[in-house]
């Protein structure tokens, strides 16, 4: 009867362990990220560093929460002033102003999958130098 009772015990913590790794490995899954400088490979090498003239008005925001490499954002088509808590228009572009990207980044996870981002400094009217993102998709640069 003794040996009964310890192997039930036995049994039990082992279930709890693997409950715990198991229920572990679902949210790891969830919860990884990834994110990876691929500056040098193509077609993004073909445009960084090389000033490029906008096709459209832009809009440089700023997020209160952070976005996936930088709190500011180049918005292409957005012509807004928004000055709330959670986001600013910091500055704005016309059709033929000149952004320089300097970066190219990935950013994977499980629950979103896998997305590109351009990155570019600038200097602001307060001369801050902030560091923005554009969230790349093939075939619609923002730039000619």
């Amino acid at each position: 009867m003794a040996l009964t009772s310890k192997t039930f015990k036995y049994s039990i913590i082992i279930i709890g362990i693997l409950g715990c790794l198991f229920i572990g490995s679902i949210l790891f899954s969830i919860l990884y990220e990834s994110k990876k400088d691929i500056s040098n490979e193509e077609p993004y090498v073909l445009f960084l560093n090389i000033p490029q003239k906008l096709k459209a008005v832009s809009t440089v925001r700023w997020h209160k929460d952070n976005l996936r490499f930088s709190p500011y954002s180049l918005e292409v088509n957005d012509d807004s002033y928004h000055n709330d808590e959670d986001f600013k228009s910091v500055k704005h572009y016309q059709p033929g102003d000149i952004i320089t990207f300097h970066a190219a980044k990935s950013y994977f996870s499980n629950h979103v999958g896998e997305s590109y981002y351009l990155m570019a400094r600038d200097t602001l009217d307060t001369g801050e130098i902030i560091e923005f993102q554009y969230y790349y998709t093939p075939n619609t640069l923002p730039f000619d």
